[in-house]
């Protein structure tokens, strides 16, 4: 994939967030973390944010449901990072 280079604006909250990825070695950089958010068209939820959600929808888990639906959770963020580090941005 091409790129090409751009001027964008964003939220100072955002720009902190995909500083804070590149610092912690979630992202490569700062227009990769961009591009992984933009070609995914979702943005970045925790794992605390999901089972939060969940127990909201359906009460509290049993310890099986909440083992599943961690390994779940990890796995979806693990291949983000690997999107995050991968090639595709500058």
């Amino acid at each position: 994939m091409s790129t090409r280079k751009v001027s964008l604006t964003l939220p100072e909250e955002l720009l902190a967030r995909a500083e804070k990825a590149v610092a912690t070695g979630r992202a490569r950089s700062v227009s990769a973390y961009i591009a992984a958010a933009a070609g995914s068209g979702e943005t970045r939820t925790t794992v605390d944010e999901v089972i939060a959600r969940w127990r909201a929808e359906h009460g509290e888990p049993s310890a099986e449901q909440r083992a599943a639906a961690e390994a779940r959770a990890r796995a979806l963020f693990d291949r983000a990072d690997t999107r995050l580090r991968g090639d595709g941005a500058a």
